[in-house]
């Protein structure tokens, strides 16, 4: 089972705004657990577990394996970007130096 649709299986089908009132927890954290931008903290996902009829050990090895996951794929975006920066930096560092040329031939 993934992440979103174990989510899914805990809402089941209901608002997003009743839930989170019902559960005593704010609808903005709800709302991103339902829309993978964050995951539950401990209590919660206990709270999930339980309304997703799943053990908890099960939920909590699910959620291991998705904050892994997540932390995997930032890895993959941030090194591409670290071997841009030195290049980025260069290009701004002569932009500026051709900025002030021009500001020089303009006076």
């Amino acid at each position: 089972m993934t992440y979103e649709e174990f989510i899914a299986k805990a809402i089941n089908g209901r608002s997003v705004n009743s839930l989170a009132k019902a559960w005593g927890i704010p609808q903005t954290s709800l709302s991103n657990y339902s829309l993978g931008k964050t995951l539950p903290d401990f209590s919660t996902a206990l709270l999930l577990a339980k309304e997703a009829g799943m053990e908890e050990a099960e939920v909590f090895r699910l959620l291991a394996r998705e904050d892994a996951r997540r932390k995997k794929e930032k890895g993959r975006i941030k090194q591409p970007l670290a071997k841009l920066s030195p290049s980025f930096d260069a290009l701004l560092r002569m932009a500026s130096a051709c900025w002030m040329q021009i500001q020089r031939v303009a006076q």
